[in-house]
């Protein structure tokens, strides 16, 4: 019997987070470390706090962060009823974290690689001639790696090199999900393509806090471009449980992650002892506070920030995941609603953004964009399409028989 049980989940998930449970307090140890170091570093160069210290680089105003979490929190009941749908479709007695990893239901369709090129090359016709002409360009070049390969490394990258332009990493195995990381790798190809056309060197490497705009919103193109081509009700419950999955996990889950990073770093700012069990008392209640009672916490889900290298490597760092949906939310939306003048006016603003690299602080690049982070609204713009997205969700599941 292939069907996945519960019971093994659980036995699976016990036997790898007892691992980083049987060595709780020297993670706590590193990363009480990490935290003293940061704080260290803030009062040695006169900042009010941690958080401060971290985006005086890139200019970015604390509010963002403050904003991105008030917001967030109180915008957790589309999260919430996602879990709860999942656990009816699934005929769960109890649902929990480890079961948001398996699919609803399966659609068997294999997607070659051709056949994906030419799907997200269609998507982006939203972008004008002159893009979708350089985007073919460079997936008919020699930069794909796109197979799964020995000694290869796992997963997918796009990594640029001045003066010769993006390569690109992938392991394809013609499923729906690699078409959408060809989609998000792709973006950020192009996004490197733009900028080394127009930037000198000093100024063609962009910031994470942009990076992250151009392939999500090629995901979203593709997303739209794929639910015009099916009308088959599980495949487009597939296709939009992979939008709402997205959402989860670069959205919600980073931040949730931010949440913890700041409290973390509250309490070394105010003296306090950091331990495994302030650390784990911090966690376990950001997880009740996000998923409410929409899932079981089980208690051991209290150590998962024993586990994420971004805190230990990366401090404040996760937040910027959160940023870059929030932004090509609004920016897609512009670009594929409302009057022709408009969504060109927009598309016209957001390729700007792309050729500008890193000419600018990116608050300002992508305000230049119409994307503002520091009000409310783009950020509540993600959790309403997650509200609209669980809607459509729940009517094409009313569907399959």
């Amino acid at each position: 019997n292939s069907e996945p049980i519960q019971s093994n989940r659980t036995k699976a998930w016990q036997a790898y987070y007892q691992t980083y449970a049987a060595n709780i307090n020297t993670y706590a140890s590193i990363y009480n470390g990490v935290l003293q170091s940061d704080w260290f570093e803030t009062q040695a160069r006169n900042y009010a706090d941690t958080l401060e210290a971290a985006l005086d680089g890139n200019a970015i105003p604390v509010s963002v962060v403050e904003t991105l979490v008030s917001a967030t929190r109180a915008g957790t009941a589309p999260l919430q009823r996602y879990m709860k749908l999942r656990k009816k479709l699934l005929g769960l007695e109890t649902y929990h974290i480890y079961d948001n990893f398996i699919p609803i239901f399966h659609v068997d369709k294999k997607i070659p690689y051709e056949d994906a090129k030419r799907t997200v090359l269609e998507s982006v016709a939203p972008l004008g001639a002159d893009y979708v002409a350089k985007y073919k360009k460079f997936v008919s070049g020699g930069r794909v790696d796109v197979y799964e390969n020995e000694g290869k490394r796992s997963g997918a990258y796009s990594d640029g090199v001045y003066g010769v332009g993006p390569y690109l990493l992938l392991n394809y195995t013609d499923t729906v999900d690699d078409v959408f990381t060809l989609a998000h790798e792709g973006g950020h190809a192009m996004h490197t393509v733009l900028s080394y056309e127009t930037q000198p060197f000093a100024t063609a490497e962009y910031t994470i806090f942009v990076a992250e705009v151009a392939s999500t919103t090629n995901e979203r193109f593709l997303l739209n471009r794929l639910l015009e081509k099916t009308m088959e009700p599980k495949e487009r419950f597939v296709l939009l449980q992979h939008a709402i999955d997205a959402i989860v996990s670069t959205y919600y889950t980073q931040v949730l992650f931010a949440d913890f990073e700041l409290q973390a770093h509250k309490l070394v700012e105010k003296g306090q002892a950091i331990t495994a069990d302030e650390l784990n008392g911090i966690y376990l209640k950001l997880l009740h506070d996000y998923y409410g009672d929409a899932v079981t916490i089980d208690d051991l889900y209290k150590i998962t920030w024993a586990r994420i290298p971004h805190f230990y490597n990366s401090p404040y760092y996760v937040f910027q995941y959160a940023t870059c949906f929030a932004s090509s939310a609004q920016l897609v939306k512009a670009m594929t609603t409302g009057d022709e003048a408009a969504r060109k006016a927009t598309t016209e603003r957001y390729l700007t953004l792309l050729r500008s690299g890193g000419n600018d602080h990116p608050m300002d690049q992508l305000r230049k964009a119409g994307v503002d982070l520091s009000k409310r609204e783009t950020i509540q713009a993600v959790i309403d399409r997650m509200d609209e997205l669980v809607s459509q969700l729940e009517a094409e599941a009313a569907k399959i028989k």
